[in-house]
């Protein structure tokens, strides 16, 4: 049977506009510009010879066509996507996991060796997330992130905070982390933009006045900054969970006792209800583990390689 039906991404828009209530927000939802979500629904509307919504100051609304349109779409696709469900869920597919760069290097993959010793029937697909995460456009079944998601059925499960200090080489550490940091003899800096509010917070905190990123050298990931610090190309900001492994085998070395709570914790995102890959409350209860050994590990080397009192402050 041949289906006489509008453009698909116009029914895409025309729904997402409908349930939110707003052209921004399924613009959003949508990944695309307000302006393509307002075309698609003009074509709708020019398909149809008729207003499909009624633009007032506090939105938009469905009008008395839009109404019973909007349902029957809506309707359809949940039947499209629970079928979609149905035959994913009964194929022997692979957890498929995203997070980033740093995340995925320095501390998950490492790792995942065990889970596959200790499962090898549930197979993970790593990738790496370039954007913000959305379960909605894309077919995941777990995240790893510090970004806050906000989407329906989907569980949000903390696994560390995100808790940073100055790193070097072992060879390189001195007895004043001052002269690491600043002065004419001070190491370069290995950093990221995005993390530039952190060092400044740091060395406020310490009391050394501004960062010198002038003379430092700027890197697209922490990973990236890690591995540059590993080969004593200068301090880097190391995230205390993603270099446990460096300070417990003193391939890296804390430049101070001074540490920066940044308030954005990790957390693992995993669906809920019908939509959960059976496999992800196995994974949940391992990456718990994983985390909480980290944490102990950290703790037993406070006092050793990160020098008590340690001092920790938090960015608001």
């Amino acid at each position: 049977m041949r289906y006489n039906l509008p453009p698909l991404n116009a029914l895409k828009a025309f729904e997402a506009t409908g349930r939110t209530g707003s052209l921004s927000a399924a613009a959003r939802e949508l990944r695309v510009s307000v302006g393509a979500v307002s075309r698609h629904v003009a074509i709708l509307e020019s398909y149809f010879n008729c207003e499909l919504f009624e633009r007032r100051h506090d939105g938009v609304h469905l009008t008395q066509w839009g109404k019973p349109l909007h349902a029957s779409v809506a309707t359809a696709f949940e039947t499209m996507d629970a079928a979609c469900r149905d035959v994913d869920s009964g194929t022997s597919r692979p957890i498929r996991l995203r997070t980033f760069t740093s995340m995925a290097t320095d501390w998950l993959t490492p790792r995942m060796g065990d889970f596959r010793k200790s499962r090898p029937d549930l197979p993970i697909q790593l990738k790496q997330a370039f954007s913000d995460i959305s379960f909605a456009l894309e077919p995941l079944d777990a995240a790893v992130s510090t970004q806050t998601i906000l989407e329906s059925g989907i569980r949000q499960v903390e696994l560390f905070p995100t808790v940073f200090t100055p790193v070097v080489a072992a060879d390189l550490k001195t007895d004043s982390s001052d002269s690491l940091l600043t002065g004419r003899n001070a190491l370069p800096l290995l950093f990221t933009r995005r993390e530039i509010p952190f060092w400044e917070k740091l060395y406020d905190a310490m009391g050394l006045g501004t960062p010198a990123f002038e003379r430092g050298l700027e890197f697209d990931s922490l990973s990236l900054t890690y591995q540059a610090a590993r080969r004593g190309a200068g301090v880097a900001l190391g995230l205390l969970f993603f270099v446990a492994d460096d300070l417990a085998s003193g391939s890296l070395v804390p430049v101070s006792n001074t540490c920066l709570d940044v308030e954005l914790p990790q957390y693992l995102y995993i669906r809920s209800g019908r939509k959960k890959h059976p496999g992800t409350q196995a994974f949940t209860e391992w990456i718990q583990s994983e985390a909480k050994k980290t944490n102990d590990a950290l703790n037993a080397l406070f006092g050793t390689v990160l020098t008590p009192p340690v001092k920790t402050i938090v960015s608001h």
